[in-house]
């Protein structure tokens, strides 16, 4: 763990009333393992977005990002890669088109790119996207 993510651990435990670092690991990890739960989507095509934030300059990320849209790119709609105001750092976008247990793989390596990646994702189901018979 980064000297960097560890205070960052420790502002959040104190601004957020958590007794110490440990506490705000077991939370995360919570929400997390919620995350993977099996949910609705469980064996649908969903549409996803996927934003994944990090430092600047960074090719051991940057060079993950390529291999996930190597092996992704069946699915992938959209991707776009942008670097920040003054190089504050990059943000890759995407959009997936998959079934959602390769959405679940998807972002676990776009999560495990790298320390410093914080991501975000949106989930619907295709077929909520999908007209009603006799509508037009």
């Amino acid at each position: 763990m980064t000297e960097r993510l560890r205070d960052d651990l420790d502002t959040l435990a104190e601004a957020h009333g958590y007794s110490g670092r440990s506490e705000v690991i077991r939370d995360a990890c919570q929400s997390l393992l919620e995350a993977y739960r099996e949910t609705e989507y469980e064996g649908k095509r969903v549409l996803a977005t996927v934003t994944a934030v990090f430092g600047y300059d960074n090719p051991a990320v940057e060079g993950q990002m390529v291999e996930i849209r190597r092996e992704f790119e069946a699915s992938i709609r959209s991707n776009s890669h942008n670097c920040l105001e003054d190089n504050a750092g990059c943000v890759e976008t995407f959009v997936l088109e998959a079934e959602y247990s390769d959405f679940l793989r998807f972002i676990g390596l776009v999560r495990g790119a790298g320390e410093s990646v914080s991501v975000e994702s949106t989930v619907v189901p295709v077929d909520t996207m999908q007209p009603e018979s006799g509508e037009h």
